[in-house]
């Protein structure tokens, strides 16, 4: 993504932003901020080839479509808008500069609220008090902000199918090529952060399986957006919620070598069939271990996923060692998309009897304090349910 535009277009808000504080109505500094939002903006617009322009503020990041935006620097208005109401913007072809100008005017006024507030007003509730200000009679047909995944929105914008391909290409190279891209899986993991942070549930995001075909490249999605938003809640720092959200999208990459009819197979595996089965940690880990380029816990991660808590599971440990923190993660995600999704096998389990599994494995199979935490995560989530 060339970052430019977008650079320049948000830098120019910051400065109309300011011009319109500083200057009385009329004077043609206001007039000229303007132009320059307009100018910039419509570079942006052709920049993506006449898509409408979403730019997202999520604290201290802009998101701008599903890219972090990593050139601006610690950009300071983002919280502010945010702070008013504006977690996104989405700018349609065709904007007319009143509509502009309404806006940066609209926006001024919310951060003067805000200022007279002070602390007190309280983010989204203080946000969702603004009145509209608009002229009778005037339209912002091309223009629309507000917070971040509201309700009907699609959880994935239009960028699901592509992201999969990824993920599939992904599998391919590694039972062709017997590595990965580094650089792919990055750019994938990066889009599903960013779709984990500007979502209020990221449950949304989870993408039931529809053809069996596709189990491995959704399962992998699936549990990388289930272990961002469980690294994030567990604390992590950006780069670690990143070496978690790959280590996830690539845990079962062993699997790619493990022929379609044993992964497909309605009954029980023979144990030679098992056996087979049971390499793919081992064969994952080589893959990503040769696969070099920042992917060494996810290497790591692969070889663990099947070890319990406990010490048993396999591969079998050669000596007595708790696993990986970023595996104590994966494996609860992953066991929780696992058995939630129909398989040729079983069907999907109920959410109580998931449930239930993880609270009984925890201190055996799976971490005790992880489960909690991840089990707390889902009923926050839960309670919030749909938006009306």
């Amino acid at each position: 993504m060339n970052e430019t535009p977008a650079i320049e277009f948000l830098t120019a808000v910051g400065q109309a932003l300011s011009a319109l504080r500083l200057y009385a109505e009329g004077h043609p500094a206001r007039a000229e901020a303007v132009d320059r939002v307009r100018r910039t903006l419509q570079a942006v617009l052709n920049e993506g080839a006449g898509q409408t322009a979403r730019f997202t503020f999520l604290g201290d990041d802009v998101v701008v479509g599903d890219r972090r935006l990593r050139g601006l620097g610690g950009w300071s208005w983002g919280p502010q808008l945010a702070a008013t109401g504006i977690e996104r913007l989405e700018v349609a072809p065709g904007v007319t500069e009143d509509e502009l100008a309404w806006f940066l005017a609209e926006t001024v006024r919310r951060l003067d609220a805000a200022g007279r507030r002070g602390a007190s007003g309280g983010g989204r509730e203080a946000g969702s008090r603004v009145a509209d200000t608009r002229e009778p009679g005037m339209s912002l047909e091309h223009l629309r902000f507000g917070w971040v995944a509201e309700a009907g929105e699609p959880a994935w914008n239009g960028e699901l199918d592509g992201t999969l391909r990824e993920i599939g290409g992904l599998f391919e190279g590694a039972r062709d090529e017997g590595a990965v891209e580094a650089t792919v899986a990055a750019a994938v993991v990066e889009a599903v952060g960013a779709a984990v942070q500007q979502s209020r549930n990221l449950l949304r995001l989870l993408v039931p399986l529809k053809d069996v075909d596709q189990y491995s490249t959704i399962h992998s999605m699936n549990v990388s957006v289930l272990s961002i938003g469980l690294a994030e809640r567990v604390g992590y720092g950006r780069e670690d919620v990143c070496s978690v959200g790959k280590a996830a999208l690539l845990h079962d990459v062993g699997k790619s070598l493990v022929p379609d009819e044993i992964l497909k197979k309605p009954g029980t595996l023979t144990p030679e069939e098992w056996t087979i089965v049971k390499r793919h940690p081992v064969d994952g880990a080589r893959i990503l271990f040769r696969s070099r380029d920042g992917l060494g816990v996810a290497a790591v991660v692969a070889y663990e996923h099947h070890m319990t808590w406990d010490g048993g599971g396999y591969p079998d440990r050669r000596f007595a060692r708790p696993v990986h923190p970023a595996t104590e993660l994966v494996q609860v995600c992953d066991v929780y998309d696992a058995l939630r999704t129909e398989r040729p096998f079983r069907g999907p389990w109920s959410e109580d009897r998931i449930v239930a599994h993880l609270r009984a494995g925890a201190g055996e199979a799976f971490s005790p304090g992880i489960v909690e935490l991840f089990l707390d995560m889902l009923e926050a989530f839960q309670e919030e349910g749909p938006k009306d």
